[in-house]
């Protein structure tokens, strides 16, 4: 990682509780790639200015242009109060390119109970590259405005038990799924969905044809601190590892 400042453009309340910030940024940050995400410091007032928090936001982009990466934040996330022009230290990147299976040509995307931010700026990419991209959403993901999400993208409801119609058709169409879900449950939620597609699959799933995404609220964001450790067949960090880790390396 490396520390850089950006600009804050603008600030716009997209839902109830989630902003969409537009930073000027250096060309560098305008390289980040798909699962890829910001470390920003948290807001100090003026009148704290000797006091520096060591905990930092994760950001996480929605869109990238040239000279400019929008980032959407829950409000109780962001860490403090920002207006246009205010300056951010940002330690970037965090997180590691999602990684693609080569040519892919339909891509499942789930959401359970978390917003499916992280998975926007992935669909922009796929579909400006040909790729259908198919988003379950189910629990809070479905309280997501549509209307910031690619207009191509095929939109499906799923249950609370995460099912949704035609599950076995969706999960046998996909060339490669993923599937977030919160950190207090993504554990059980990921084996059950690993569960249901090896047995689609008769105990035969390619390497990295299902992902979890994991954001966990990280420390230091450089694998230093070992606090984001996943349950896995090796050791494995969210923060340098991830956010997408391949479901066959977890201990199940």
């Amino acid at each position: 990682m490396r520390e850089t400042q950006a600009i804050i453009e603008r600030i716009r309340r997209v839902a109830d509780g989630v902003q969409q910030i537009d930073l000027a940024v250096d060309a560098a940050l305008a390289q980040l790639e798909p699962g890829q995400s910001l470390f920003a410091a948290p807001f100090v007032p003026p009148d704290q200015i000797t006091w520096e928090p060591y905990l930092r936001a994760q950001w996480i982009p929605v869109d990238i242009l040239p000279g400019r990466v929008v980032v959407e934040v829950e409000t109780r996330h962001i860490g403090g109060l920002y207006n246009p022009g205010d300056v951010v230290s940002l330690l970037s990147p965090v997180g590691r390119p999602i990684p693609l299976r080569g040519k892919i040509y339909h891509m499942l995307l789930i959401a359970e109970d978390m917003l499916p931010t992280p998975f926007v700026y992935l669909a922009r990419k796929l579909i400006g590259g040909g790729v259908e991209v198919t988003l379950v959403m189910g629990g809070r993901a479905t309280k997501y405005p549509l209307e910031l999400l690619p207009p191509e993208v095929e939109i499906i409801h799923s249950e609370t038990d995460w099912k949704w119609p035609d599950q076995v058709d969706t999960l046998t169409w996909a060339d490669q799924v993923l599937i977030l879900a919160p950190v207090q449950t993504n554990f059980e939620a990921y084996r059950r969905l690993y569960d249901a597609i090896n047995q689609l699959r008769h105990q035969s799933i390619p390497d990295h044809y299902v992902a979890g995404m994991y954001y966990p609220r990280l420390a230091c964001g450089s694998g230093a601190c070992l606090a984001c450790m996943i349950s896995s067949k090796k050791q494995l960090l969210a923060c340098t590892d991830g956010p997408a880790i391949d479901l066959k390396r977890l201990n199940f």
